[in-house]
């Protein structure tokens, strides 16, 4: 026989990617089963879970100030600052826009019919509503399942929350009627049908009769509806916004965003007009003043024209009422120009916000001043903003602070220089108004009280109808504002889902599906210690290597017959081959024709017994006379495959119950007997010590060729080591994926010491798909002691 070496053994670190990809192809069944099922799972998910669509809007953000403002200011040593983008996103991301927003919404409960293992959310159309005043003991947030009865009336409730105090999860249940008010201990309810009531609650085509109510309350709502909305540039170099609010219904996520919108247009507005609507309050104060007084003027003119019979005055005293008057308009325009200066400088010390309003609305047109006050609202606004997201303490808001301080005393400054400008421009009105008074002095005593009188009413008058004036210019600017701000596109939903995400769910499916089989394939490289091919078994073993016996689909035990040249058969002549170069190589002067062959293994069911059954079937088809002598005697099982009785046996000869000839039996084979190891005695280790085991094999070697004794397993019994001093060889079958690499070290190491002759290895039960090893002939798979059903977790797993 030539001899096959074993293999260098490889690194442990190596990965063979030939035997891995083999491996995935042999546990193709694992791949069957979890693809498909993470798929389901993936459906099952999509299925179940609601669909979250995305919202999104576009606002433009101006720059306020001009051209002409901007130079002013840095003549003055201020630079120009324009409204910052960051500060617009933290407006319109701020607790108190979105809670305006929600004010003008009806979100507050949250409407979702259940169609048994799923929910999907209602907004417009609704078949109830729900009409709740919350007590004081209502939490932030609790859940009512409705069933509504058949009858289309009665209604079973089943409320869930966390209670305030104890923090338990509290549930109860009460049965009400709908339209009717009943209260509890979380407030006063009334559930009122809508037009869809009839159409999805009652009929065939009713779409359910449960439904799911979650009531929050502002606060909450206010958080849930934040976290969902982002705001962000929407392209560099532009001062444009993009908000995005993602919800399960297109129309609500819609009608939030626009509402966040219109709020944040109409905030921008307010602030404008803030300061024209406090002149305005000032105006009509005024205006009731000297309206109060003008009637008084005309009631004392027209009592002292009938007292004294004046019905006119002369014509030199009507041309200095009219110098008079005209002096007294510009005086009285002064005087409001200096209330009006007061007015400013009294509103910026008390530390309120101006918010872009300019003072020309009553008559102050410097330009400086409007520029100043233009920065000042900006620096005030931008303050708010950051108080919206940070505290008083930031270093940012300190900044801002000093800007602003800053701001105000320029602003002082230049009010106390026009306030100094008027005041001059009043004291030169007054010298002309005094000539005139010294030539009205020389008139009759009776004009001049008179002509005293209706100067007065002219000085009233012609305040009043300023006042009428600038209260009608306000009103004009107020009803005409506009945002700085613009919407260039109002909110849009996406035509499809947003999530969840089909084809990630999907990918996330297959990939989980192809997972879990390469983990157990990897587990199986790294962990699983049997041997799973030839390269395993070589590349631990030093002793010879006899042959491999493939698998065999027949659940015979005895699979070698005439004229057969099946895989199997052809692996047992092989063998018989190798085997007589083994043993005549083996053969000595005192051990001359005998031919007695143990046959072991590490462990039971490696496949031995079949081993030693077919191999002495091979040998007797060959013309050898051969004999299988059971000598497992703590197991028997030869009795069971030749289907005959195990009352006497091997066990029986060596105890001295019965000779030799009557344990012997015969079989359907020609020169093929068999002797089974008969009645399992007390000390079988003591019976193969004794004498007559020596006496028993010689006597059988002088009538067989070959004596085949089928022994225990060698690494679990000292049986087999003591039937080994009489064998002319051994032979330890290895089985493919039954049999582990360590147990190749022991059988190594009693060939190493000598105390194992002529040791030689058989590789049984090898099938042809595993590891890119087969037998030679393309046939598949290997015998199995015990047969198995057609179906079993070991033949998913690959087993």
């Amino acid at each position: 026989m030539s001899d096959i070496q074993p293999h260098n053994q490889q690194e442990e670190d190596e990965l063979d990617l030939a035997k891995v990809f083999q491996l995935v192809l042999e546990s193709w069944k694992l791949f069957a089963v979890f693809i498909p099922l993470s798929l389901l799972l993936a459906y099952g998910y999509i299925w179940h879970e609601q669909p979250e669509y995305g919202m999104v809007a576009t606002v433009l953000v101006e720059d306020e100030g001009n051209d002409i403002s901007q130079s002013i200011l840095d003549e003055v040593g201020f630079a120009g600052k324009k409204r910052n983008i960051e500060n617009e996103i933290a407006i319109l991301s701020s607790r108190s826009m979105m809670e305006r927003a929600l004010a003008t919404q009806e979100l507050n409960v949250n409407y979702a019919v259940i169609l048994g293992l799923r929910k999907r959310d209602l907004y417009k159309e609704l078949p109830i509503k729900l009409d709740y005043i919350a007590s004081e003991e209502t939490p932030p947030i609790f859940t009512m399942e409705l069933s509504i009865k058949e009858d289309g009336i009665h209604v079973q409730i089943a409320y869930s929350f966390v209670n305030l105090h104890t923090h338990d999860d509290v549930e109860f249940f009460e049965e009400v009627q709908l339209g009717e008010n009943f209260s509890n201990e979380l407030g006063n309810f009334r559930l009122v049908k809508t037009e869809f009531f009839e159409t999805m609650v009652l009929g065939d085509s009713a779409l359910s009769q449960d439904y799911e109510l979650t009531v929050r309350n502002i606060d909450l709502l206010t958080s849930v509806y934040l976290e969902k909305l982002k705001v962000e540039e929407a392209r560099e170099k532009a001062s444009i916004l993009k908000l995005t609010v993602n919800d399960n219904v297109p129309d609500r996520g819609v009608d939030l965003l626009n509402a966040v919108l219109n709020v944040y247009i109409q905030d921008n507005i307010e602030k404008k007009n803030q300061l024209a609507s406090n002149t305005l309050g000032f105006i009509d104060d005024q205006l009731e003043v000297i309206t109060k007084d003008l009637r008084k003027l005309e009631e004392d003119i027209k009592s002292y024209k009938s007292q004294y019979g004046i019905t006119d005055v002369s014509s030199e005293a009507d041309y200095f009422l009219q110098q008079v008057g005209a002096l007294d308009k510009t005086m009285s325009e002064l005087d409001v120009k200096l209330s009006v200066i007061n007015y400013l400088e009294d509103y910026i010390k008390s530390d309120k916000d101006l918010n872009n309003a300019s003072p020309s609305s009553l008559g102050l047109t410097d330009p400086l001043l409007t520029s100043l006050i233009v920065t000042l609202s900006e620096l005030s606004s931008e303050r708010e903003s950051l108080l919206g997201f940070t505290k008083a303490y930031n270093p940012l808001v300190g900044s801002i602070d000093a800007k602003i301080k800053e701001a105000k005393a320029s602003l002082i400054n230049n009010i106390q220089s026009i306030r100094s400008g008027l005041s001059a421009s009043k004291k030169e009105v007054g010298k002309q108004l005094a000539k005139v008074e010294l030539k009205v002095n020389l008139l009759p005593q009776a004009e001049y009280e008179l002509l005293a009188l209706q100067r007065q009413y002219t000085i009233k008058e012609s305040l009043y109808l300023l006042l009428l004036e600038k209260k009608s210019e306000n009103s004009i600017l107020l009803a005409s504002t506009l945002s700085d701000n613009m919407v260039l596109d109002k909110a849009r939903s996406s035509d499809k889902p947003i999530s969840p995400k089909k084809n990630i769910i999907y990918l996330l499916g297959l990939i989980g599906g192809l997972s879990i089989p390469l983990v157990y394939v990897f587990l199986v490289m790294i962990f699983d210690n049997r041997i799973k091919s030839l390269d395993d078994l070589k590349s631990h073993i030093s002793t010879p290597f006899l042959g491999i016996i493939p698998h065999n689909e027949s659940s015979d035990y005895v699979v070698i017959k005439n004229n057969t040249n099946s895989p199997i058969s052809e692996a047992f002549r092989s063998i018989r081959t190798n085997l007589n170069f083994i043993i005549g190589n083996q053969s000595t002067e005192s051990k001359k024709n005998r031919k007695i062959i143990q046959v072991t293994s590490a462990i039971g069911s490696e496949g031995k017994s079949f081993f030693s059954i077919n191999l002495a079937a091979s040998l007797a088809l060959g013309g050898s006379k051969t004999i299988v002598v059971g000598l497992d005697l703590r197991k028997p099982r030869l009795a069971d495959y030749f289907n005959i009785s195990n009352d006497v046996g091997a066990s029986s000869v060596l105890a001295n119950i019965c000779d030799l000839n009557s344990a012997i039996s015969k079989t359907d084979y020609t020169n093929f007997d068999v002797m089974v190891g008969g009645p399992i005695p007390p000390n079988p280790s003591e019976l193969l010590m004794g004498k007559n085991l020596p006496k028993m094999l010689e006597d059988l070697s002088n009538v067989y060729d070959y004596v085949i004794i089928d022994t225990p397993p060698i690494g679990l019994v000292t049986d087999s080591l003591i039937l080994s001093d009489y064998a002319t060889t051994t032979i330890y079958v290895v089985r493919q994926g039954v049999s582990k690499i360590p147990t190749l070290s022991y059988i190594n190491e009693l060939n190493r010491t000598k105390k194992i002759k002529s040791v030689s290895i058989v590789l049984n039960d090898v099938k042809q798909s595993r590891f890119g090893y087969g037998y030679g002939y393309g046939y598949g798979y290997g015998y199995s002691e015990e047969p198995t059903s057609k179906w079993s977790w070991k033949k998913l797993f690959g087993k």
